[in-house]
């Protein structure tokens, strides 16, 4: 089920990824990273990312208490682009903090990303390249990967905008954003196989401008319900009794959300 966008967030007409990967190839990181955060907030996106997702389960909180919740999530990873021409873009955490807030979202823990992946209509086999030194962080490559990944879905018998998961690791928040030796990192996970085995466990090991091809950003919106009451995902991932609804953590999180430093 999807829900519609909120107004004139999406105001600017959109030009194809094609053309944007030309003109983002040549920058250097500050420059790219700065261009992504301007395309997307300016609504250069497609517009099956204009939307939400619901999807709705169950889960226990921290005393034992069955509730139902319902989340809403984008189809797929941040694009820039059309339904037709679109180039999903890697990212540093900073960024996708910076795009999460102008969206009033966030980005998911490792559950939910389990529970996107569960939920997903299309699930995808991975598609790695083989690592060659640094070629894997490239444009050319991340271009690559977009294109490869939309033809997936193609030959699938779906069209783009489909809900699908498995093509990507998430950027993610869990109590890894708290590490005192790992202060300036991302974190990431997911990548699940057919088998609904994630490759990559969550891990804080890449410094927080590594960007490769694997990476993705999924928003999860800000407004989530509990048994038909709204809540803020974010307080609920601090609550000692409901955190557990969206983690899989023993304690709340103490932050929810990647520096953008600003």
């Amino acid at each position: 089920m999807t829900v519609s966008a909120f107004g004139s967030i999406y105001s600017q007409s959109s030009r194809g990824g094609s053309v944007y990967y030309e003109e983002m190839r040549t920058m250097d990181i500050v420059q790219r990273e700065a261009s992504i955060v301007n395309e997307i907030t300016s609504g250069n996106i497609p517009e099956f990312l204009k939307s939400w997702i619901k999807i709705k389960y169950s889960e226990k909180d921290s005393a034992g208490k069955r509730h139902r919740v319902t989340l809403f999530v984008k189809a797929d990873y941040l694009a820039a682009g059309t339904d037709e021409d679109y180039f999903t873009l890697p990212m540093t955490p900073q960024s996708a903090q910076k795009i999460a807030n102008h969206y009033n979202a966030s980005l998911p823990t490792p559950k939910i990303v389990d529970i996107i992946y569960k939920k997903s209509a299309l699930k995808l086999e991975p598609f790695n390249f083989i690592p060659r030194g640094n070629r894997n962080e490239t444009p050319d490559i991340l271009n690559d990967h977009s294109r490869i990944v939309t033809a997936q879905i193609k030959a699938s018998g779906n069209k783009p905008g489909v809900f699908v998961a498995g093509t990507k690791k998430d950027i993610v928040i869990c109590s890894k954003l708290s590490d005192p030796k790992r202060t300036h990192h991302v974190t990431i996970y997911g990548w699940h196989r057919l088998n609904g085995v994630a490759i990559q466990p969550a891990t804080n090991v890449h410094i927080d401008i590594y960007v490769d091809y694997s990476h993705g950003v999924r928003l999860v919106s800000n407004r989530i319900l509990i048994d038909g009451k709204e809540y803020d995902y974010r307080k609920v991932l601090q609550d000692p009794l409901l955190h557990t609804l969206l983690s899989t953590e023993p304690q709340p999180l103490e932050r929810v959300a990647y520096s953008t430093g600003e």
